[in-house]
């Protein structure tokens, strides 16, 4: 009678362990662990302790799991269970594996299959070379792994085990994907994403279920030859008394009816609120496609916004720009304007490298508004001076965030440039320009000392600040041959390198010298590259705008 009760409590632990409320599931197998011991049922203890460890994984206590592994292992080689002790080592092995000890792991999954080596191939061998594969796999040791797994994948195929199926195909796509044979990634992934499709049906789960318990039977007869004469005398005995474990089982198949009611309860519940989750799934998918679909559009009319590349081309000056936003719509923009001052066909050329507030969609609005007010300062308020352009632009910033009721501190930091076109045809060597700068400074490279000369900025943005001054305007006078570079912070700021730090300014500064004398296009093209190379697999963390002019 004890020994059938704790087989009640067993059965109840592994219902709740289903459900996946492991505490409670223990507590049931520590109870029927007390009887088990009580009654010196070795053998069944094995499997109480192994399904104690099982919940103590569930719940990330490995070492707990550990000791009650030991201890199914101690019990099972004390009553001579091949199948039992290859069992209790492969669990020990899947131990090992979930503490990332894969060493350990290997060593243990290998004794596990000596256990089963006069036996012939089954669900166990099945698993142990999965699970070696993995392992292997795990360690990027391909060619060690690959046989494990296709002799995984045949024996579960001539035995009809489609859970350890698609266990294979998921492990074998991602060797081969490793191993750059795509073709056979591509073929394993779908025979994956079919077999795991259909072991999630409840057929599917059934037939899996049988041959577990088909590969349990097999153990169960290993002891039952071993113990034959002893259950023979324990069935005359319970002859007797078979009243009373009627009654006994009557009242575990009630139990076990609720709480198989509870389970399958659980699972309708279950089921019904994956249905909701799927379409609040769809409805998540569709309003994200319409918000993409948006920031794609606004990304069409923030490049209409920018300058032409018939604009640049046509410029009195040699010119690149290399612009990288970080995501669809970008903080950072350019901008370009020829203003006519004379009827002597004499222009004024503005260039400017702008960075707006933040990055996506919020720097995005910031520079719709950048770009405007730099248009109005030089078409409608007719401004020429660089330092009070930026005056002016600060002042529209701050008139625009102050009709918001909540206080935006939202501005730009700016390097602009003004390059008189009449001192570039003229016969004078010099050419005149202006510059001011909003935080950002302007480096020049000079053609005869092929020295990087920076000009610094006012320490204030564009926009709303507390102790503003007026911007200063810096007259320049350089020689054709002479570069010039406006940029903002975002190249400098990018994360990589062998040590994931930022590129930083001086960098920056010594990849431009090293370059200075190649045609531009090959400058932004070793700018680029560059930055590819040094950014890895990291994100891109800012929008970059870097403009190279050349007198």
């Amino acid at each position: 009678m004890p020994v059938k009760v704790a087989g009640i409590q067993n059965n109840i632990g592994l219902i709740y362990a289903e459900i996946k409320e492991y505490r409670t599931a223990l507590a049931y197998y520590f109870k029927a662990e007390k009887i088990n011991i009580a009654n010196k049922e070795k053998s069944i203890l094995a499997i109480n302790y192994n399904n104690i460890a099982t919940c103590y994984q569930k719940l990330n206590q490995f070492s707990s799991a550990q000791t009650y592994l030991q201890k199914s292992l101690l019990l099972r080689q004390e009553v001579s269970d091949t199948v039992g002790m290859a069992m209790a080592y492969h669990n020990i092995g899947i131990n090992h594996q979930l503490t990332e000890d894969n060493d350990s792991a290997i060593i243990f999954f290998n004794k596990s299959l000596r256990y089963l080596t006069n036996m012939s191939e089954n669900i166990g061998h099945a698993y142990n070379y999965l699970e070696l594969g993995n392992t292997l796999l795990q360690q990027h040791k391909l060619t060690e792994a690959e046989p494990y797994l296709l002799s995984s994948l045949r024996i579960s195929e001539n035995s009809e085990l489609e859970g350890v199926k698609v266990e294979v195909y998921k492990y074998l796509s991602s060797l081969y994907e490793q191993k750059q044979d795509f073709k056979k990634a591509f073929n394993y992934q779908n025979l994956y994403l079919l077999s795991k499709e259909n072991v999630e049906s409840d057929e599917s789960k059934n037939e899996i279920l049988k041959k577990e318990l088909e590969y349990d039977f097999a153990k169960r007869q290993e002891l039952q030859r071993k113990d034959a004469e002893n259950r023979q005398a324990v069935a005359a005995a319970e002859i007797k008394s078979q009243k009373k474990l009627t009654t006994g089982a009557v009242i575990g198949l009630i139990i076990l009816s609720g709480l198989i009611l509870i389970v399958f309860r659980s699972y309708n519940q279950k089921r019904k609120a994956n249905d909701i989750i799927s379409k609040q799934k769809e409805l998540v998918e569709h309003k994200n496609k319409e918000i993409l679909d948006s920031i794609n559009y606004a990304k069409y009319i923030q490049n209409a916004l920018l300058p032409s590349e018939k604009i640049i081309n046509e410029l009195p000056v040699n010119c690149f720009i290399l612009f990288k936003p970080k995501d669809i719509v970008s903080g950072d923009f350019y901008w370009i304007h020829n203003n006519p001052i004379s009827e002597k066909s004499v222009n004024e050329v503005y260039i400017a490298a702008v960075d707006c507030t933040g990055h996506g969609v919020p720097g995005a609005l910031v520079s719709v508004v950048g770009n405007n007010g730099l248009n109005r300062c030089v078409k409608e308020y007719g401004i020429h001076d660089t330092g009070k352009i930026l005056d002016k632009l600060s002042e529209l910033v701050e008139e625009t965030f102050e009709k918001s009721e909540n206080e935006l501190k939202d501005g730009m930091d700016i390097s602009i440039l003004k390059i008189k076109t009449d001192s570039i045809d003229g016969a004078s060597k010099k050419i005149e320009l202006q510059w001011s700068g909003a935080n950002n400074p302007l480096w020049i490279i000079k053609k005869d000392t092929q020295l990087l000369e920076e000009i610094k900025a006012n320490k204030q943005p564009v926009g709303k600040f507390m102790e503003r001054k007026n911007f200063t305007s810096h007259s320049l006078f350089l020689e054709k041959g002479d570069r010039l570079y406006l940029f903002t912070d975002g190249y400098a700021d990018q994360f990589g390198g062998p040590k994931g730090k930022k590129f930083k300014y001086k960098q920056l500064e010594d990849l431009l010298l090293s370059t200075f004398e190649l045609p531009f296009s090959d400058q932004k093209n070793i700018l680029e590259a560059s930055l590819i190379k040094w950014k890895g697999e990291l994100e891109q963390v800012d929008d970059i705008c870097i403009i190279g002019i050349s007198i």
